[in-house]
Formats: structure tokens, C-alpha cells, sequence
């Protein structure tokens, strides 16, 4: 009985932690980035893609809100850092595709904003 209640307590203490906000690593926001309708589509249409994810603190993004591409950021809660995520599609190693920028809270793990980036080729 004793034992029953420290692993509830446990399960329950590891649930909470992980509502508070606790850092989302790299690999993790390349995870939730795959749920953006932008990047299915992605890779349901090309065969090839690379990925890359940057972080960006709290600092950098408030001056990101006032910058030419201000719309990617501005719902990014105050005091918040970021992943943006970098898809670039491509057919079978050939330059022609495009990008997916994905915004991830840092803090929440929460899918932002996506955007269709730069096209190539």
C-alpha cells in the first residue's frame, strides 16, 4: 500500500514538473516542429529534407518583435526563449524546394507560429 502511494506520488510529482515550464531540449522541438500542417505537408511531398534548430533567448527575441519579421515572433509570450526550427525540402538531393520555419516555446514546448520560407531552385 505504502509502495503504491510513492509511485502515484511520484507519477504525479513528474506530471506537474513537466506543466511548469521546464526547458524543451533541441531534439524535442524538431519532434513538436513535426506537427506543423507546413512540415507534414513537406514531407508528405518531397524526398529529401534537412533540419535545424536554433535557439534564441529571451533577450534576442524581444528584439526580434521589433525587426522586419516581427510576425513570427510576436506571439511569443514576454520573457520567453525559443527553437526556430528550419525545414528545407528538396527532391532527392536536387536544389529545388523550399523552407518551413517553425517557432517552439522554449519554456512550454508550444507550437507558435510556422511560415513557408525561402524557395529554391
Amino acid at each position: 500500500m505504502i509502495l503504491s502511494a510513492m509511485i502515484a506520488f511520484s507519477v504525479i510529482s513528474i506530471n506537474s514538473l513537466s506543466t511548469l515550464g521546464i526547458p524543451i531540449t533541441k531534439e524535442e522541438a524538431v519532434e513538436i516542429s513535426k506537427n506543423s500542417e507546413l512540415v507534414k505537408e513537406g514531407i508528405a511531398t518531397f524526398s529529401c529534407f534537412t533540419v535545424e534548430a536554433n535557439y534564441y533567448n529571451s533577450s534576442l527575441v524581444e528584439q526580434m518583435k521589433k525587426g522586419h519579421t516581427r510576425e513570427m515572433y510576436e506571439k511569443v509570450p514576454e520573457g520567453h526563449s525559443i527553437w526556430k526550427v528550419i525545414w528545407a525540402f528538396t527532391y532527392g538531393g536536387l536544389m529545388v524546394g523550399y523552407t518551413v520555419i517553425v517557432i517552439v516555446d522554449f519554456e512550454t514546448g508550444t507550437l507558435i507560429h510556422e511560415t513557408k520560407g525561402a524557395g529554391f531552385g
